[in-house]
């Protein structure tokens, strides 16, 4: 039982396999870019009501 275990740990894996992991790494990257790139050209929300004003404005201080 373990020469089988220790076989099966020890096999090269098939091109079906490797193509598999390669296409989801690929897929993961993908996904992980474009939602990185769209969130770079979102307006800037987090920084409060006021990150959209213009720099020159003065904004009164309360």
């Amino acid at each position: 039982m373990t020469e089988e275990i220790t076989t099966q740990a020890k096999r090269r894996k098939s091109p079906v396999e490797w193509i598999i992991i390669i296409g989801l790494g690929t897929l993961f990257a993908v996904i992980w870019l474009y939602a990185h790139w769209n969130l770079s050209r979102q307006p800037p929300h987090h920084k409060g009501p006021r990150a959209m004003e213009q720099p020159g404005k003065v904004s009164p201080q309360p």
